[in-house]
């Protein structure tokens, strides 16, 4: 829920999003990496965060989902691209929404790739770096959630044993047993996976943290994050580079102070990787910057 639904879409498109549909009070938007949407927006008397959706392989995955994790009964949805969910509820009240049959449209083609010269290892001659244009990012995925979360373990064991996930990494704040922080990723086996889809944050509340959308480079970040600074919108934090998961991101805040980030370069996991326990005091926020993280998790 948005206060403000006009200004959230100028916001929303300067930042890098398209505007799918717009009818009475709902707001539909798409990335250009071929999604039918990524994100919802609905006016409202108070800024709120309802929830998130996924997709899923199969029909099958539905019905489990209501036959054995307590899911609605199965719909149609009338948003862009159709499809059939599913909805389930976190522990915290959150909507997690399990899709299929979704119909998505054409990815756009990424600018073409930086090539770096770097000792050792030089790849670009007689040429300068290809100028892109600026304006709002060319955004390819809604990438992954950050939630605030009240109970940080009823949250992790949901995401678990309910919604399959595997927790990458977590921070503790006394001992390894009492996890504060988690970064959760899908579990696909083998097959290589971004570090976390969602994260959780124990901070005394139930809600959005961030949302976060891949760009196809930290360049394609710098030069974003100078356009939004000219057409005003308001910095959170970036561009900077998170330890665990290594991507570099770029923060800003909607007209409601939700966070909207980009993200570029992240980590890769499958079923190797061996959940890491890391004390939170010996952990920064950026690798490139010594700021205190309060600005960046504080509500």
């Amino acid at each position: 829920m948005v206060t403000d639904l006009d200004k959230t879409q100028r916001f929303a498109e300067d930042f890098g999003l398209k505007t799918v549909r717009k009818a009475g009070s709902r707001l539909y938007m798409r990335t250009d990496g071929g999604d039918a949407y990524s994100y919802v927006a609905e006016q409202g008397d108070e800024r709120r965060f309802i929830g998130l959706g996924f997709t899923v392989e199969s029909e099958a995955d539905l019905e489990e989902a209501v036959r054995e994790h307590g899911g609605t009964p199965i719909v149609e949805l009338d948003g862009p691209g159709g499809g059939r969910a599913t909805t389930l509820t976190s522990p915290e009240g959150l909507k997690f929404e399990l899709i299929y049959g979704i119909v998505e449209d054409q990815p756009k083609a990424p600018q073409p790739h930086l090539r770096l010269n770097a000792p050792g290892e030089r790849s670009r001659f007689a040429a300068p770096q290809s100028e892109r244009p600026a304006g709002p990012a060319t955004l390819f995925r809604l990438g992954h959630v950050g939630l605030y979360a009240k109970d940080f373990a009823a949250n992790a064991e949901w995401l678990q044993n309910v919604m399959g996930m595997k927790l990458s990494d977590a921070l503790y704040a006394q001992s390894p047993d009492h996890a504060v922080v988690g970064f959760f990723r899908l579990d696909h086996g083998a097959e290589w996976v971004d570090h976390h889809t969602i994260f959780i944050g124990a901070m005394g509340m139930t809600g959005l943290h961030h949302l976060s959308f891949e760009v196809q480079d930290f360049e394609a970040q710098f030069r974003t994050h100078r356009y939004l600074q000219d057409k005003g919108w308001d910095p959170n934090w970036g561009v900077g580079r998170h330890p665990l998961g290594s991507h570099v991101f770029d923060v800003w805040f909607d007209p409601d102070r939700f966070r909207f980030e980009t993200f570029s370069d992240t980590d890769l996991l499958n079923d190797e990787h061996e959940t890491g326990l890391h004390a939170i005091k010996e952990q920064d926020m950026d690798c490139w910057s010594s700021d205190p993280p309060d600005r960046y998790f504080a509500p």
